[in-house]
This record gives structure tokens, sequence and C-alpha cells, in this order.
């Protein structure tokens, strides 16, 4: 399914798609970006540092087993969030919401602000309950004039507004034991992603890119969601199940109670956490535990929560075998004096003032190449916050804008975007037009914040 050549501008519809045909035709896998940077990586430290070729594989080999917690934890950041949203509690709570809206403008808005606020709260969320309510809104909506590309666009650009709590990098730096902790300690979310400035730019972008969506809906040449398709979303009721059948063994798979007990006894750990320290104290683990037990009571029997962790474990196979890469990458620029070399680099084009600015450029000009999210932060850290350091430029501010830089590219390049593309049956360039424009929009936000207010 695309849109009309008649939906957009010629010259603008010609622009976009070559650009989104180049990415799906030149941009490789992350596997590729990973090996290829090593590469890069270990030249570039033969020939700016002292060390020899040897030395740097040795260095290599030194950072390569030092982030498998980092990359655990990620894995279940990322298998929670999915378990949760799909879990049927949620499933029937998004069908619910999913009729509300009479007409096409009221859905988009309405959807695109839900599912930002989901982005920001857990991104595995966001990313999932997305997917399951833009499909239900795609069918209540058949039949009203709703242009079915733009809502799926809708459930990807809400992704720039997700610099919240569940953000690998800030995440980690208030994890304790994490890779930077002796140059800079543990870091609270409070500085961070609570910090108000960077709230007040996130609830900018929740409350303009719904409005944005809104007027870029197509009045003319509409296309809705197909018949064939729109059948296919339709979630089919599942058969009772004849439990007089069962083994004891498969009683007990179906049983709630070891699920209830487990689940409520972590729940009370969780909400003694929130209301004794707060959620400004949230750490990688904690949030991680939460999720997990929300999802455990969600599901309500083993079967049901494996089914679904099963079905959740395509989404991490990436981070599994990248992440030692991208710890060995760490090696070379942190043992070789890589680091020093790039963050005297940073230090001669910036001041304390330009400097968080200056990081959210170059980190959405590097992820429109490396969408890798926080194993990119990996590499980048070792430089970017030293030269934070030297410059006295504002640390919570860096880690925030490496973040936002990593977002706002994300609406450029399809990487992110597959699993979206995917469920709804589009292609990049069919949602590109869309993204495209929010690019522009929330790129002069975050600049002016950054220049301005957030330094």
């Amino acid at each position: 399914m695309s849109v009309p050549a008649s939906t957009a501008p010629q010259g603008q519809k010609d622009f976009m798609t070559r650009l989104s045909e180049w990415c799906l035709r030149y941009v490789p896998d992350s596997m590729v970006f990973v090996l290829a940077l090593s590469v890069v990586v270990f030249f570039m430290a033969w020939g700016l540092t002292p060390s020899g070729p040897l030395k740097i594989v040795d260095h290599w080999l030194q950072g390569f087993w030092a982030l498998l917690t980092f990359a655990m934890q990620m894995c279940v950041l990322m298998i929670t969030g999915y378990v949760v949203a799909d879990s049927k509690p949620v499933k029937a709570i998004l069908r619910k919401i999913a009729q509300m809206p009479q007409t096409p403008v009221q859905a988009i808005i309405m959807f695109t602000a839900i599912v930002s606020v989901l982005w920001w709260i857990h991104w595995g969320i966001g990313m999932m309950a997305g997917i399951m309510l833009g499909r239900q809104i795609a069918v209540f909506q058949k039949g009203k004039g709703l242009h079915y590309t733009a809502l799926v666009a809708c459930a990807y650009t809400a992704t720039v507004a997700c610099n919240g709590p569940s953000m690998a990098a800030p995440l980690l730096m208030a994890t304790p034991g994490h890779f930077m902790e002796k140059a800079i300690g543990v870091i609270p979310l409070s500085y961070t992603v609570f910090d108000p400035r960077l709230l007040v730019m996130n609830l900018i972008l929740i409350c303009t890119v719904p409005i944005i969506m809104a007027l870029l809906l197509p009045k003319k040449n509409v296309v809705e969601i197909d018949d064939q398709l729109a059948a296919s979303f339709v979630d089919v009721e599942e058969p009772a199940e004849d439990r007089s059948k069962l083994t004891p063994a498969q009683r007990w798979d179906r049983s709630p109670w070891l699920m209830t007990i487990i689940g409520l006894a972590g729940l009370y750990w969780a909400i003694k956490f929130f209301v004794t320290k707060g959620i400004t104290n949230l750490d990688l683990n904690t949030l991680n535990f939460t999720f997990l037990i929300i999802g455990m009571l969600l599901h309500r029997t083993p079967l049901a929560f494996l089914e679904s962790v099963k079905r959740a474990t395509g989404t991490v196979y990436g981070v599994i075998i990248q992440f030692p890469f991208y710890a060995g990458i760490f090696g070379m620029i942190n043992y070789s004096g890589l680091a020093k070399v790039i963050a005297g680099w940073f230090i001669a084009i910036s001041t304390a003032q330009t400097y968080p600015w200056i990081v959210f450029v170059y980190s959405a000009i590097l992820n429109f190449f490396v969408p890798s999210g926080g194993s990119k932060y990996v590499i980048e850290a070792p430089y970017i916050i030293p030269a934070a350091q030297q410059l006295g430029a504002n640390i919570h501010m860096v880690i925030n804008a490496y973040t936002n830089g990593d977002l706002v590219t994300n609406l450029l390049q399809p990487f992110w975007a597959l699993p979206i593309l995917g469920a709804f049956k589009v292609t990049f360039r069919d949602i590109l037009p869309f993204s495209m424009i929010v690019f522009v929009w929330s790129f002069i936000i975050i600049s002016g914040a950054y220049l301005l207010f957030m330094h």
C-alpha cells in the first residue's frame, strides 16, 4: 500500500521517496555497521595513538566482554515492555480506546498523543501499544476517511518525544556499577530525564506533534485500509479449552496461583521503592523488575507469560550478538588513548554553553548511520563525557542531548521502524513524507531548547 502522488507536492514526494529508497538500498543491517565501525576505530587508534596493532587487539579483547550485564539489562528492558503491551488486559483497554474517536482528525490526535506518552514511559510499551492500538483504530475508522499511512506514521513519529525513564543512556548512568562510574559517579534520573527543562521540551513535542500530524492528513485521494488487511487485524476469539483432558503438568502451566503469589510479592517491593525513594531514583534494574512483575500479573499464568516472552525474544537477537562488539570498540577507544584524542576535537569547537547542542547534532548525524540506541552510547561516552568535564559543560544535559540526537534522526531512517512497518504492512517510503516534516519541526524545537535553556 502506498500514498497516491497527489497527496503531496510532486517535488517533495520525489525527494522523500528518493531519500527513503536510498536508506533502504544503501543502509545495511546494524551488524554490518558494528563490524565496519570496529575496523574504522582500529585504524584510528593505530594512527592517532602510540598503541601498535597487536596492542589494540588486546584492548579490543579487554573490552569485549565488559558489558554483558548491560546487554542483559537491555534485553530484559525490551522483552518486559513487549510482554506488558502483549497482555490481554492491555489489549482490551486499547480496543476500547480505539472506539472513542469519531472522526479521522480526532483519531490522529488521540492516537499520536497516547502513543507519545507511552513511548516516554517505556519505549517497548510505546512501540507495541502503538502497533496494537493503531491496528484497532484503522479497523474502527474504516469508512470514515482515515488515511491509513498517516495513521502508521503517527505510531513512529511519536518516538521523538520518548526521552524518558526507559532511555538507555540516562538509565545506565543511574545504575550503580556502570562502566563510567569512576569518571562521573552515579547520576540519578532527577538530573537527566526528570530535569524540568527536558520535561517541558518533551511536553511541547507531545502537544504539537499530534497537531502537526492532523494538519498533514490528506483532504483528497484518501487511501483507507483495504478490506483484506482490516480483516487480518480483527482479533479472533480462542475456543475455550477442555480442562478435564489436561494432565497435572498442564494444569500447573495454566494455574495463576504461583504467578499471583510471586507477582504480588514483587509488586509490594516495587510500590515500597517508589513510595520511599521516588521515581527519580529509578535505575535500570528497578525499571526492569517493575515491568517484569507487571507482565507476570497481567498474563496471570506461566503458559501465557512464557508464550508472550517467546514472541518478544525475536526483538533482542541483535542486542545479544552485537553488544560484545560494541564493548570491544569501547575497549579500543578507552584503553588506547583514542578517547582523549577525540575529546580534544570536541573541546576545540565547543564552549560550555554550546557543547550539549553540539553533542545533540553529532549524535543525530552518527545515529543516521549507526542506529543502535544504547549500544552507541558505549562508544561515544568515553570521549563526550571527558570533553564535557574539561569544558565545564553540564554533563546531565550532555546525556540528554545524546538521547535526543538519537531520537530525532530515527525519523529519517527505517531501522527502528521495521517492527511497525511489518505489523502494518507498509514501506518506509509510505510514512517518510510525514516523519520528515516532524523531523524538521522537532529539530527546531530541540535545538532551540539546548541553545537557549538546556546548557
